[in-house]
């Protein structure tokens, strides 16, 4: 029994030690990977929501209806109307017009039915970015304020584009009252920026069928 002795104070303060470095790797490796998830997290949600947002442009785009003056009754306007922007150096634009969508109803008939559809920023106060809003009139021959539906698109946006095709050169804005027309091709780029700071920048195009 006088021959076994137990740890010296050096080598427990040695041993402490290495256990704490071991704690510390332990720790910042943790932290490492649960900063990662969560940029993989965040990155998936921005991902997500400029399709989804996208999306339901491209759909909508593809029902755009427009007919000539002279086809148009005072009482149910017929528009397509898209306005090049610009707010502190990134694009703003907007774009309004009609769509012909189709709402079922008894016995599995289709309705076809007008709104007129518009997208834009708005700007969020004491931050860089805005959201994408969606208005949408229901009901195009009352135009009252009960057929108005808005709803957010997307949020952290900091710049929204649209580019018009007419089959031979692109174009920043679009008055289907001047050009007599719908453009064959509609061009949307968004950019989002993540909470880290970066920006994003989705793009797509979809063809206008009844251009």
């Amino acid at each position: 029994m006088r021959n076994q002795r137990g740890f010296t104070l050096l080598e427990l303060l040695i041993a402490l030690g290495i256990a704490a470095v071991v704690i510390t790797l332990l720790y910042e490796t943790f932290n490492a990977v649960l900063r990662s998830t969560r940029q993989v997290d965040e990155e998936s949600e921005i991902d997500q929501m400029a399709r989804i947002s996208m999306g339901i442009m491209v759909t909508e785009l593809k029902s755009a209806y427009w007919r000539p003056p002279g086809n148009q009754s005072q009482s149910t306007p017929f528009v397509f109307e898209g306005q090049d922007g610009l707010d502190g150096g990134d694009p703003s634009d907007t774009l309004r017009f009609t769509a012909l969508s189709h709402a079922r109803v008894d016995h599995g008939i289709a309705d076809p039915t007008l709104s007129v559809l518009e997208y834009g920023l708005v700007p969020v106060p004491e931050t860089e970015a805005a959201v994408l809003m969606h208005a949408e009139e229901t009901n195009v021959l009352s135009l009252s304020e009960e057929s108005l539906e808005r709803y957010e698109l997307a949020e952290r946006v900091i710049g929204l584009n649209f580019r018009y095709f007419d089959g031979k050169e692109w174009s920043d804005q679009w008055s289907a009252s001047d050009q007599k027309k719908l453009p064959k091709a509609v061009e949307i780029q968004l950019v989002l920026k993540d909470p880290a700071g970066r920006e994003r920048r989705f793009i797509t195009q979809t063809d206008i069928p009844l251009g």
